[in-house]
């Protein structure tokens, strides 16, 4: 990827909004970047939104950055009433975005569970997809077999109870900033660009847009063994951005087991949290620079 001098950089770091008409869903997609750079489908994380890479997209101009709301999320639109979420439906979703597009080839940038999505989507495409950048995350929550028929019996409990919940209500956006903000693990400035784009006005106040069924837990789940039939299937170069601060818990145990499943896999580790890329976004783009420099014949 050539740098252009005539490019004006400050003009592609301002994003614009797309909106994506798939074959079911309207998605809107937040967007920067110089429109004839590398395309890169860029995921959040759960109950986040494309604002999650608020801070980092304009730190890498030369790229087409195409942050989506996933469905559900942020200002794309919810699934028809009485569906539910399930995972790998994101996948086939953001499948069509990309024939939507047109893009023949392009990379992918994940978080959390956006890193799951596009874990299993390069593993799928693999001839159409040139680089993967995940930060926080390979691959998605399993479950054991056996555990299965709980996970599904708890799944089915809440789906019954769904409509005796209510949306939060608050009478100003500050408010819903320190409520996200005590979940902990992320700066209050970060929260507020995730918060700013993921309410809704209602009459008073404001509340969530993310569909509340994202809520209920899901009905079901891989096993280890068929995430990591998708993670051996990834033949691009990766990138695995993992924050420093991050606990020492499953999620921790699962990045051990399936690190050394990815052929041409490079592993940062940087001082942060989980929301490292938007609290300390400049190391997490200087990694994917130097990342994209040293695989693209290209830059």
């Amino acid at each position: 990827m050539k740098k252009d001098n005539n490019i004006d950089f400050q003009s592609i770091n301002e994003p614009e909004e797309l909106e994506i008409q798939t074959s079911s869903i309207r998605l809107v997609a937040k967007c920067w970047g110089n429109p004839d750079g590398l395309p890169v489908l860029a995921f959040h994380g759960w109950l986040d939104n494309a604002a999650t890479f608020d801070n980092l997209a304009p730190l890498l101009p030369e790229l087409r950055i195409i942050s989506l709301d996933l469905p559900g999320h942020g200002h794309s639109d919810h699934r028809p009433s009485g569906s539910a979420y399930y995972f790998i439906d994101m996948v086939m979703d953001v499948i069509e975005v990309a024939d939507v597009l047109g893009l023949e080839n392009f990379s992918l940038l994940g978080h959390s569970m956006g890193a799951g999505v596009a874990t299993y989507l390069a593993g799928t495409l693999r001839e159409k997809i040139d680089y993967v950048i995940l930060i926080e995350g390979i691959g998605s929550v399993v479950q054991e077999p056996d555990k299965m028929p709980e996970d599904f019996r708890e799944s089915a409990i809440q789906w019954m109870n769904r409509s005796k919940k209510q949306l939060p209500f608050y009478p100003d956006i500050e408010s819903a900033v320190k409520a996200r903000h005590k979940v902990g693990g992320i700066l209050e400035s970060s929260v507020r660009t995730l918060v700013e784009r993921g309410l809704r006005p209602v009459k008073g106040g404001y509340t969530w847009r993310c569909d509340p069924i994202l809520k209920t837990k899901s009905r079901h789940y891989l096993t280890e063994e068929q995430a990591q039939s998708f993670i051996k299937e990834i033949t691009s170069p990766l990138l695995l951005i993992e924050a420093k601060n991050t606990k020492k818990d499953y999620w921790y145990e699962l990045l051990q087991k399936r690190i050394p499943l990815v052929n041409n896999l490079q592993h940062r580790i940087f001082p942060g949290e989980h929301h490292l890329h938007l609290d300390n976004p400049e190391p997490v783009a200087m990694a994917i620079s130097e990342f994209l420099k040293k695989f693209s014949k290209k830059m």
